[in-house]
């Protein structure tokens, strides 16, 4: 029994085609997808393109925040500000039918195949679909979290011992953070699969793992996949985005062009320029903030990893 597991897709549609692809030539028997599918360039091409796999699918936060647009149950900013236009652009670019699937996704799911061990999958933590799971047990992978701004978020962060303490299955599936890692602990394991549309462990491959059932436990491999990246610059610029949003989708497209965490340097960027301007962390970046902080940004330092400050966000 072998199975693939794909997670953060964030509507890069080239990557997700070079990861079918290769998922295709493992020859596996079933395919989990742990959120965070639909974004920008490719929205609705990306939800299509889920849709239409044979696979165990569960929300993400991305999908999250678009349902809750759309229900009317999002913060008033989020319908005015230029920090959220980019959610408002997604929003725009679904149909119902779009909507409908992502409404009928479950947060969390049990893969369980028969005379294997069940497998419980969640977006970033159980119970959570944004405080992460941190590698814990093992050093170079924390140092690879702490060189992309994670360590310093002022989410809720999880350890291996407390995360599996949440499940009763053997094997939990988790992503969010964008680094593909896996541990065991005690015979249990936690795997995650990393990121196919934007990884930000300073690789720019196409990344997720293929679980095998061999001696009676599953066992984690992690792939990285080379695709054109063209095509998603491409995307990016054809679609309008960039024109629309601004700084943020450029980040979005320049972390996947060097593998590096510059949305959320950005971010934090910003959220520094308003806390100095006396803006609460609760409160939404002003507009004014919002672009005179993406003017200033240093795109040069966040593109090659050397940012220093950081401070956590609402995404």
């Amino acid at each position: 029994m072998r199975l693939a597991v794909l997670a953060d897709i964030h509507g890069n549609l080239p990557a997700l085609e070079a990861v079918l692809a290769d998922v295709k030539r493992q020859s596996v028997d079933g395919m989990i997808i742990a959120g965070d599918f639909l974004d920008r360039p490719q929205p609705l091409k990306a939800v299509r393109a889920v849709q239409a796999l044979d696979a165990c699918v569960i929300r993400g936060n991305r999908e999250d925040y678009v349902l809750a647009y759309h229900r009317l149950h999002a913060p008033d900013h989020w319908h005015t500000s230029r920090q959220w236009v980019g959610l408002r652009w997604l929003h725009e670019c679904l149909d119902q039918e779009a909507l409908d699937y992502i409404a009928s996704l479950p947060e969390d799911a049990v893969y369980a195949a028969g005379g294997t061990a069940p497998i419980r999958i969640v977006h970033a933590s159980p119970g959570s679909m944004t405080d992460p799971i941190l590698p814990s047990l093992d050093p170079d992978a924390m140092a690879v979290h702490r060189q992309a701004g994670l360590l310093g978020l002022r989410r809720r962060k999880i350890g291996i011992h407390e995360a599996l303490a949440l499940v009763d299955e053997p094997v939990l599936i988790c992503a969010h953070s964008h680094i593909c890692w896996s541990q065991k602990l005690d015979g249990r394991l936690i795997v995650n699969p990393g990121s196919a549309g934007i990884p930000i462990n300073g690789d720019t491959r196409a990344q997720y793992a293929v679980l095998t059932w061999q001696g009676g436990r599953w066992q984690a491999e992690q792939r990285a996949i080379e695709y054109d990246r063209d095509r998603i610059r491409a995307a990016y610029q054809e679609s309008g985005i960039l024109d629309i949003e601004g700084a943020f989708a450029l980040a979005q497209l320049r972390a996947i062009e060097t593998g590096q965490n510059v949305p959320r340097w950005l971010l934090s960027h910003c959220r520094s320029q308003a806390t100095q301007a006396g803006v609460a962390e609760s409160e939404a970046i002003p507009d004014e903030i919002w672009d005179q902080a993406s003017a200033t940004f240093d795109w040069h330092a966040a593109a090659v990893g050397e940012q220093q400050a950081w401070s956590g966000d609402s995404r």
